[in-house]
């Protein structure tokens, strides 16, 4: 069965948003995801397979990397969201959009970056030496796999002369620290059990928020904070 023809031409869609800017920064994976959505057929009971918010924070990324207004994002990643993703979710037309704008003013507000891993991207999606960015993308991925955090002799240089050498440790992990937390946020509202989601954290190389591995009681700690702001907002709102 072919999506394109059942589906609104999103492609078509997307490149009238970019302008000229389209041919240079719809990217094989992206097009891919747009045209197709996810290939659930290559992925086997012991992959993880990506979730509809997982494509979601991907394109919301790719979106504000290429130049999107969140405005207009949000329109379009909706409606592609809904079209394209609801055979892939247990959620309703209506929490389809909801989650999706909630998505969407994440990834702009706090700012994430759009980061691929390349031919181990975990949508399975096209890629290939022929995209823009895939030099760019693969020195990124080289560069995270040997960065480990600095913390030698910290604690015995003036504070003063340490700051203006590097940031602290905690800027250092504070955007990636931010995805870690919307992961464990998705999990938890899915019901994942703590061991998937740490197995979790661990494939994607997300590091705490002082650049160490998780751990179970690292993990608990978090999930207890996330709760808490939860009850917090609750009670606000009563």
């Amino acid at each position: 069965m072919d999506t394109k023809r059942i589906h609104p031409p999103f492609l078509i869609g997307l490149r009238t948003l970019l302008g000229d800017r389209g041919g240079d920064v719809i990217y094989p994976c992206i097009q891919d995801l747009v045209e197709n959505g996810l290939p659930v057929a290559k992925f086997s009971p012991a992959d993880r397979t990506p979730t509809r918010q997982d494509i979601t924070q991907y394109i919301a990324a790719w979106c504000k990397h290429a130049g999107l207004i969140e405005e207009d994002c949000r329109g379009w990643l909706i409606e592609y969201c809904v079209g394209m993703l609801s055979s892939i979710s247990r959620t309703s037309t209506s929490g389809i959009r909801h989650s999706t704008k909630s998505n969407v003013n994440y990834i702009y507000r706090a700012d994430i970056p759009f980061v691929c891993e390349c031919d181990d991207n975990p949508f399975s999606a096209q890629c290939g030496g022929n995209c823009p960015v895939y030099a760019d993308m693969q020195a990124r991925l080289m560069e995270r796999k040997s960065r480990e955090p600095v913390i030698d002799y910290a604690a015995e240089q003036p504070v003063e002369t340490f700051e203006t050498r590097k940031p602290s440790v905690r800027e250092t992990y504070k955007d990636q620290f931010e995805t870690a937390l919307q992961v464990i946020r998705s999990e938890m509202e899915k019901g994942s059990e703590r061991k998937t989601i740490l197995k979790l954290l661990d494939e994607r190389g997300f590091k705490t928020r002082t650049g160490k591995k998780w751990t179970y009681s690292i993990l608990g700690n978090e999930q207890s904070r996330i709760r808490e702001g939860h009850e917090g907002q609750g009670n606000c709102a009563r």
